[in-house]
């Protein structure tokens, strides 16, 4: 199974460098055997996040906080940009309010490239990821390097 291969079994279609950008690896692979009845569209989609090679300066870290305990956050010089939030049938993404400040994402091109894409409460847009292919979509969006940009 998957999820006792950890995130090997992607290595396959992933450059040296996209792992060398994850900042915890045996968290992300904690992670992953903790979920229970986890769809493998959303487990690709999660894994496709986690090992993408991200713009310079960026990293992707494993973490929680609160009732959350399977996120990827998506960091720069101590600013969290992006979630990734891992449901069991699809990973919630969130383009958090500094990179729409930054001007790294535009709401407006956003919210019209994905359209399924909310607006928060709080500013923020969300996207539900079902699947690899949806995540790689996300993935281009913001300038990672994934397969098929």
């Amino acid at each position: 199974m998957a999820a006792e291969r950890g995130i090997g079994y992607l290595a396959d279609w992933l450059v040296s460098k996209e792992a060398r950008l994850l900042a915890d690896r045996d968290k992300l692979d904690l992670q992953l055997r903790e979920m229970r009845s986890l769809e493998q569209g959303a487990r690709k989609a999660y894994l496709a996040i986690a090992l993408a090679a991200f713009p310079s300066g960026m990293t992707i870290r494993p973490s929680g906080h609160g009732f959350i305990k399977h996120e990827l956050r998506l960091e720069t010089q101590g600013k969290w940009l992006c979630s990734a939030v891992l449901n069991q049938k699809w990973v919630l993404w969130y383009f958090r309010k500094p990179v729409l400040l930054a001007g790294m994402v535009r709401a407006g091109d956003t919210l019209a490239r994905f359209s399924a894409a909310t607006l928060t409460r709080y500013g923020e847009i969300k996207l539900r990821l079902h699947d690899e292919v949806a995540a790689r979509h996300v993935l281009c969006w913001i300038g990672a390097e994934a397969r098929d940009c």
